[in-house]
């Protein structure tokens, strides 16, 4: 599944480029995502964990990301397993930030995600674009919490909240309908 997203950020480019060159600190702006550990050679250890309607999974893996600092560019690879309920998955996620007028940045997320197992049953419901919406946007204002920051100290105490499934599950369905009410009623 390919998902892009796009948010604009209301600092200069060199300041957020700082930000997501600090893996500790953007990993706790995921929701349910913790580092375990930082190997030291841009591969990290670490969980992701979400729960979508009955489906808990905890992803227990290994990322690798590489910075391109000409290009203000990151890739970022990981896989991942959830021992206790079967499921897998893999991310290839590219970030492109660009400087809009000196003030703002723009920044740009591709990702290809790849799941496999029980959870993958989501993704043809349109749930997991929905949480990958989801993800995105507390990303976002958690990015914008920790530049606002009055500190390096504040900054670092500010982490996104865990992401809630039934909220999800209650989103994706209102959506869906309401989808379905604009093609039952269109012009076509």
């Amino acid at each position: 599944m390919d998902i892009t997203e796009e948010f604009t950020v209301t600092r200069p480019l060199a300041s957020v480029w700082a930000l997501f060159q600090d893996v500790p600190e953007l990993a706790r702006c995921l929701p349910g995502a913790e580092l375990t550990s930082d190997n030291g050679d841009g591969t990290y250890d670490g969980s992701v964990s979400v729960k979508l309607g009955p489906i808990s999974s905890s992803f227990n893996g290994t990322a690798t990301v590489l910075f391109d600092h000409e290009a203000y560019t990151s890739n970022i690879k990981g896989r991942g397993v959830d021992r206790s309920g079967g499921s897998q998955g893999s991310v290839d996620v590219d970030v492109a930030l660009s400087s809009v007028d000196g003030i703002h940045t723009d920044v740009t997320i591709d990702a290809k995600v790849s799941l496999a197992g029980p959870i993958a049953q989501f993704g043809r419901t349109g749930l997991v674009s929905e949480v990958s919406r989801r993800l995105i946007d507390d990303f976002s204002a958690c990015l914008h919490a920790k530049l606002d920051a009055e500190s390096a100290d504040v900054a670092s105490a500010i982490e996104s909240p865990d992401l809630r499934g039934f909220s999800l599950v209650i989103k994706s369905t209102w959506s869906t309908f309401i989808g379905w009410l604009k093609g039952l009623f269109s012009d076509s």
